[in-house]
This record gives structure tokens, sequence and C-alpha cells, in this order.
């Protein structure tokens, strides 16, 4: 146990400004969400408003929840296998960034959209049926983040700089992706099995 604490320990000192910088991204998506929400004119806000209150009518009709956590879990698999590629290149750090920043530009654009379009209800529903699932992945996503960029620092600055094989190094990299892949597992039950209940009631 102690061991461990003091990897986690030395991971951290060695790698606090990769965190700061992904950390960093998904606050300035954030900002720039909210921001788009509010730059959209009339005609684009009230089309936005009927695709979503279509929306809410298809939840209330035949849904299928098992086939909306699928859908869900092959998203978060997907943007996860993104980021474990973009890690074994050595260019892929900017693409990694990218990813961060659009997915906190879309929680803040769809935060905003709905606080906007359903006041104190789009706040309740947003904490119901929004931020659920997203306390799963994004911590899924930033961690998977830190690693790909970190691992891509590792090819660009060579064997030598760590001692550390590259073998033992790849290998300590998909060990740590496949495990990001609980917590994306358990967003998209929550996504596809309870965050429908929700959005459903305030159709």
């Amino acid at each position: 146990m102690d061991r461990i604490k003091l990897m986690i320990i030395r991971h951290i000192y060695v790698s606090w400004w990769v965190y700061l910088l992904v950390g960093s991204c998904f606050l300035v998506g954030l900002f720039f969400g909210f921001l788009g929400m509010n730059s959209l004119d009339q005609s684009q806000t009230s089309s936005l408003k009927q695709l979503f209150e279509e929306g809410l009518v298809h939840f209330a009709e035949d849904f299928n929840f098992s086939i909306s956590a699928r859908q869900a879990l092959q998203k978060n698999l997907l943007n996860l296998g993104r980021l474990f590629l973009l890690g074994l290149t050595i260019i892929g750090s900017p693409f990694v960034l990218i990813i961060i920043f659009t997915r906190g530009f879309v929680l803040g654009f769809t935060i905003n959209f709905l606080l906007q379009e359903k006041a104190w209800r789009g706040g309740v529903l947003a904490l119901l049926s929004v931020l659920p699932p997203n306390l799963l992945s994004f911590p899924a996503y930033f961690l998977g983040a830190v690693m790909a960029i970190n691992f891509s620092l590792y090819l660009i600055r060579g064997q030598s700089h760590r001692n550390i094989k590259m073998s033992q190094c790849f290998f300590e990299y998909i060990f740590a992706m496949f495990g990001l892949c609980v917590l994306l597992l358990g967003s998209a039950l929550i996504e596809g099995y309870f965050s429908p209940i929700f959005m459903g009631m305030f159709r």
C-alpha cells in the first residue's frame, strides 16, 4: 500500500503540469461552451429548442434503454480509443487537448442551453441527467488524456530519459486505459438507463 502511495505521489509530482494543462483546456472549453450558446441568434436557438422538445417526446414513447446504453458505451470507448491512439504518436498531444476542450465545450453549451430554455427546471434536469454520467466519464477522459500525453512525451524524450523499458511502459499504458473503461462502462449505464428517466419527467 505504501509503495502504491509513493508511486501516486511521484506521478503527481512529475506530471502536475500535465494535469494543470488538461484541466485548463477543459475549463476553457466549458467557458467557451457557455459563450457559444449565448452567441446563437433567435432562429438557431428556436431550432435547437424544437429539436430538444422532439427529443423529450421521444423519451416518452417506446424508448429502448439497452440500445441507449450500448450507444453511450460505444461513444465513450471510441473517444477513449482516440486518446489511446494519439498517445502512441509523437505529435498526438495537441489533438488530445482538442478532445478535452471539445468535451468541456459540449458540456458548457448543454448546461447553458438547459438553463436558458427551462430556467430552474433546466438546472434540475442538468443536475439529474447530464452531470451524473459525466461524474464518471470526465475523470476517465481526464486521466486518459494525462496518460496519453505522458506516453507521447516518453516517446519524444526517448527510453534513456527514464529507467523503464519501452515494453513495460507500453503495457502499463494499456493496463491503465483498460482500467478507465470501467468508469466509462458505469457512465454509459447511467446515461442509458437513468438519464432518460429524468429526461422523460421534464417533457
